[in-house]
């Protein structure tokens, strides 16, 4: 009787490893397709500028809804010409200074020692600013909280 038992042991297991060979040579399930999210999509130059600038640049040029952007508030100061308060963090120099004006800029300080060069630049320029190599970031600016 332990002799037939082990024969149906044998038999059952027999069948089971014939079934799990060819589920390991099966082909493999196709990938999943997904779209790239709105992150994975950036350009070189929007991948130096901050997240919530290019929120704003997404509203302005009505893209919010295709590029999923949140709503509410960013934090980002922008005047009533459309232009954001930004710190470009870049080499400071008279070239990109003069390339800031350029593009519809104001600039209100520079740091040669910091990098930095904080000014009011047109939302619609950023990334024209941004695309300048000696530019390495574009992010709000931090402004003085007054008590």
């Amino acid at each position: 009787m332990a002799s037939k038992a082990a024969a149906i042991v044998a038999l059952v297991l027999g069948v089971m490893l014939s079934g799990c060979h060819h589920a390991l040579t099966a082909a493999p399930a196709p990938a999943i397709q997904r779209s790239p999210s709105e992150k994975e999509s950036r350009t070189p130059a929007q991948q130096k500028i901050n997240t919530r600038l290019l929120y704003e640049l997404y509203r302005v040029r009505g893209e919010a809804k295709q590029k999923q952007v949140p709503p509410g508030p960013t934090g980002v100061k922008i005047d009533a010409a459309g232009r954001a308060l930004v710190d470009v963090r870049a080499e400071v120099t008279p070239a990109l200074e003069k390339k800031i004006g350029t593009l519809g800029g104001t600039i209100q300080s520079t740091s040669r020692e910091y990098r930095s060069i904080v000014a009011w630049i047109p939302l619609k320029k950023l990334e024209r600013l941004a695309e300048d190599p000696a530019v390495h970031s574009i992010m709000p600016a931090a402004e003085a909280i007054h008590r």
